[in-house]
């Protein structure tokens, strides 16, 4: 992984292809290489640079509470280093946050949005269901029950064993500081866009899984319904994690939206 220095301390990060930039930005417990399966085919067409949060991976773990904005700052100071006036943007669930953030607060930096599985805000989300709630709330300092515990509410009701068993073993492995952990938790938390987002002018694709457990549909209609220039797609079959259960109908669909939105030929 290659390493941005920020000026209270650096940012770890994978940087694939050439052309037009997107920027990935991950959620809670992800890092960088966990976009692998979508980063791969969609650097073909363009470049593509995933990054561990603050907080998580390689990255620098600074004292908490975090907040969205802060971390959308890192976004930018990341931009910055790689001399990218411009991207596109994904944001996946407490990612999809940090990119409203980075529409709202440097809309020059952000040309087209992607949000996946995520909301405005606790207040205005629409509520997990109850053992998925209680999987969430459970306290542990084992990384690898916690995440045996988890995993299994990321993914639709009927994943593929086999791609839920390799998940539960590579994320085990990611093990995240426990002070990160706690101050991207609390970023989440205090997270509220909801009365900004009819500032977003960047055009946006909302995207989320029928059976998203762990932040249900409902709130992806919120931010389409708010955001102005902007359109709902629901996956079906799909849970939280959409883009690795179903990586070959992402990629198709972020390229086609790329694509139109840009002016480019599929």
């Amino acid at each position: 992984m290659l390493v941005a220095k920020l000026e209270d301390g650096e940012l770890s990060y994978v940087d694939r292809g050439t052309g037009d930039p997107l920027l990935l930005i991950a959620g809670i417990p992800a890092v960088a290489d966990d976009w692998s399966a979508l980063a791969q085919p969609l650097s073909a067409r363009r470049r593509v640079i995933a990054y561990d949060n603050r907080g998580s991976g390689s990255s620098t773990v600074s004292a908490g509470p975090y907040t969205t904005r802060q971390l959308a700052g890192d976004a930018v100071a990341l931009l910055d280093r790689l001399d990218i006036e411009r991207a596109d943007v994904f944001g996946m669930s407490m990612g999809g946050m940090i990119a409203q953030e980075l529409a709202l607060g440097w809309p020059a930096r952000v040309r087209r949005l992607i949000l996946g599985c995520t909301h405005a805000g606790v207040r205005h989300s629409a509520r997990q269901p109850r053992e998925a709630a209680q999987a969430f709330a459970m306290q542990t300092d084992d990384w690898a029950l916690r995440m045996r515990t988890l995993a299994p509410f990321a993914f639709a009701r009927d994943v593929d064993p086999k791609l839920l068993a390799t998940f539960i073993e590579k994320k085990s492995r990611d093990v995240q500081d426990p002070v990160g952990y706690a101050a991207q938790i609390q970023a989440v938390l205090v997270h509220d866009t909801a009365d900004r987002l009819a500032d977003i002018r960047a055009p946006t694709l909302v995207v989320t899984g029928d059976d998203d457990r762990v932040i249900p549909g409902q709130s992806s209609a919120l931010l389409a319904e708010r955001i102005p220039d902007s359109r709902l797609q629901v996956l079906a079959g799909a849970g939280h994690l959409f883009f690795i259960e179903q990586p070959r109908e992402t990629v198709g669909l972020l390229e086609a939206f790329l694509a139109e939105s840009t002016g480019a030929s599929a």
